[in-house]
This record gives structure tokens, sequence and C-alpha cells, in this order.
């Protein structure tokens, strides 16, 4: 049968992983290492400073399961070394929508993007939800119908394999989304929000600080922003991990050169 590593960066206690072992296990064998707490916006970090612990903690449907004390990076070179090679990797279901060139800060889009680095056929897959509801383990939230798509998507990335020059796939759900809700192949927005910092002050006077951001209200067409926001359908947006402008390049050593003439 066919090995699938799932992981996320909600944590091993979320209730979208085990979702996603539900909705694989029939494919194949699932393996599961995801972190033991929640490692949102934690990119591609990965923990070189420090040893790291794993736990073993029991997952319905899963072959084995881990729980680590580091990042979703970590975890899949730890499946990687622990388990040997996959034929797919999935990271999600992730509590909340990851869109537009910011996927490069998600934990799961970043886990998927690590095992497509050493050649593994990966989605990336997050449902929708009000911003509130991603604080906890997914308590209340139905996953059944992003499930579903992810199933479909794992079926036939098992059969068919990924088109040439795709590496991962990065899947989004919206919330009221059913079963017949259309696909849209789309491409990254440019932009979901605009960060500043906000100060505050501390009881004892001293200021700390805040990251925030301001979300992006318009999309255009075809960005897997607008077609989860505006055109309510699933996004599927395909991704290479070789981010190599495809210019000219004798046109950027012009310009290096000071010489922007054609």
């Amino acid at each position: 049968m066919p090995k699938i590593l799932l992981t996320n960066d909600d944590g091993i206690y979320s209730r979208g992983i085990r979702a996603a072992v539900k909705a694989l296990s029939e494919l194949g064998e699932v393996y599961v290492v995801a972190p033991l707490f929640q490692r949102s916006a934690s990119g591609r970090a990965m923990t070189l400073h420090r040893p790291i612990r794993a736990k073993l903690v029991g997952v319905p449907g899963a072959k084995a399961a881990y729980g680590i004390d580091g990042t979703p990076t970590d975890c899949v070179i730890f499946a990687m070394a622990r388990f040997g090679g996959f034929d797919l990797a999935v990271s999600g279901i992730n509590l909340g929508e990851n869109l537009s060139t910011e996927i490069t800060v998600s934990g799961t889009a970043s886990a998927a993007i690590e095992a497509a680095t050493h050649g593994i056929p990966s989605i990336a897959i997050s449902l929708e939800v009000d911003w509130k509801k991603t604080l906890g383990e997914g308590e209340g939230i139905d996953f059944s119908v992003s499930a579903l798509f992810l199933r479909r998507i794992a079926e036939a990335i098992l059969r068919r394999g990924l088109p040439e020059g795709v590496d991962m796939l990065n899947v989004n759900v919206p919330s009221d989304a059913t079963p017949e809700t259309p696909i849209a192949i789309t491409r990254l927005a440019r932009k979901r929000y605009c960060p500043t910092v906000e100060e505050r002050v501390d009881p004892r006077g001293h200021p700390y600080y805040w990251i925030v951001g301001r979300r992006t209200a318009e999309f255009e067409p075809g960005t897997d922003a607008h077609a989860l926001k505006v055109e309510r359908k699933v996004s599927v947006t395909p991704i290479n991990i070789d981010m190599t402008a495809r210019v000219d390049f004798e046109s950027v050593m012009k310009i290096l050169n000071g010489n922007t003439q054609t």
C-alpha cells in the first residue's frame, strides 16, 4: 500500500489532523508526525540549536503517530528519518485558510514544501474558518467536506501523480463548501495581509509590541484569494518550489551592469 505522511501546524491533537487520517486511511498506510503544540506561522523554521523530543501518540487509523516538540518542517525531516520514503505527503487539514504568496509564512504550507524538496508529491489543505475558532483544536468545526476534497485530490495524485513541473498543491476549502462546490485552479495572490506593529504598554510602564495585519479586501480574478473569498470555490494552486523568475537572464545582467538599453 502507498505510504502517506500526514502533518500540520495546528498540533497532533487537532481535530483537523484526525479528519485527515480518516480520509486517507483507506488509500494507504498513514504515518502522522506533527508538532505537540500549535506552531502556526512558523514557516520553514528548523530546530538546529537544541535537541527535539518525540512522543508516541495514539491516533486512530494511523500506522504510527509521533508528536514532536519542534516545527512542521522538523516533523517532515523526523518522519523521513524514522519511516523512510513516502508516496504522498499531506499537511492539514489546517484551521484557517492559507492564501497568497504568504504561504511561505504558513507552517502548514511549509511542511508540504519541505516534503516536496525531497521529491514527495505533496498537498497542503486548509479550511476557511472564523479566525477566533483557529485558537483551539477545532472543536465544533465540521471537517467532513474538506476531508472529502482531500480524499479526492490525494487519490488522484496517488493514481496519476502530479503534472510535470508541479511539486505540491495548495488547497483552500470555503467554510460553506458542499460536495458539489466547484474546484478552481488558481495562482497565488500577491499579498493577503498588510502587516504592521502595534505598540502597547504593560502594567509596569514598559512597551511591548504585537505584529498585526490588515487584510486585503480586493483580489485579482484567477487568484486563490479571489476563488475562495469571492467565488466561494475550492482553490487548488499548483506550486513549483523552484522560485527562479522566468525571465531573460541577459536583461537582469544589463540592469546589474547599469545598462538598461535593449
